[in-house]
């Protein structure tokens, strides 16, 4: 579980008296002990007596730290979100003025986010279903955030004449699915580190983007 995407996630969720540091950590306690679940048996099929049972906390005290098996979720799903975004707003990717090593250092940075991850990920594409729409909205929204920072990258290098793509939304699209085959693949990929991983997908983005 992404631990340091998690602590900040919940910490920066308002709550009046849920906002104390002892609240935290078992909501945080909480939402990792129900991801391994999820992975394990699938959303559907864990009960929130499960949870309670893995967490070592009562059921009735369950639900004064987490609403429904639908927040648990969700949550998770905004501690895999919030990290990727959140490396565009880092000055080290903001301040790159050149399109080129702007686009590569992102492609860095969000496969170094995710690497360690996969079976969270999975997760989400798989269990993305579950969430109510109301919910599903807020993290296909986060998602589409992460696409417009990539391809308002390609339109700058479009305009500077160093990137030579038809059709920005699309590439922008593919670079994100590609940032996804580890994931999703990596059952077949283990002979890779995340280095080479890094270099070949990087490699492979700047084929697709320059002549």
């Amino acid at each position: 579980m992404p631990t340091e995407a998690a602590d900040k996630s919940v910490k920066n969720r308002p709550g009046g008296r849920k906002d104390n540091s002892l609240y935290q950590k078992r909501q945080l306690h909480i939402l990792k002990k129900a991801t391994q679940l999820f992975i394990k048996k699938g959303y559907a099929q864990t009960s929130m007596r499960e949870i309670s049972k893995a967490t070592g906390i009562d059921i009735r005290n369950l639900y004064y730290f987490i609403k429904s098996k639908e927040q648990i979720l969700f949550l998770v799903f905004e501690m895999l979100h919030n990290p990727v975004y959140g490396n565009f707003k880092k000055d080290e990717i903001l301040n790159i003025d050149d399109p080129v090593l702007q686009l590569s250092t992102a492609i860095r940075e969000m496969i170094n986010s995710g690497y360690d991850y996969g079976d969270e990920i999975l997760l989400m594409y798989r269990e993305s279903k579950s969430l109510p729409k109301r919910l599903l909205k807020v993290i296909l929204q986060s998602e589409y955030q992460v696409f417009e920072r990539i391809e308002e990258i390609l339109k700058r290098g479009v305009e500077r004449n160093v990137f030579f793509i038809e059709d920005t939304s699309f590439t922008a699209n593919m670079i994100l699915y590609q940032l996804s085959i580890y994931p999703l693949r990596h059952w077949n990929m283990k002979k890779y580190s995340k280095q080479e991983l890094m270099d070949l997908i990087e490699k492979n983005v700047m084929k697709t983007v320059m002549p």
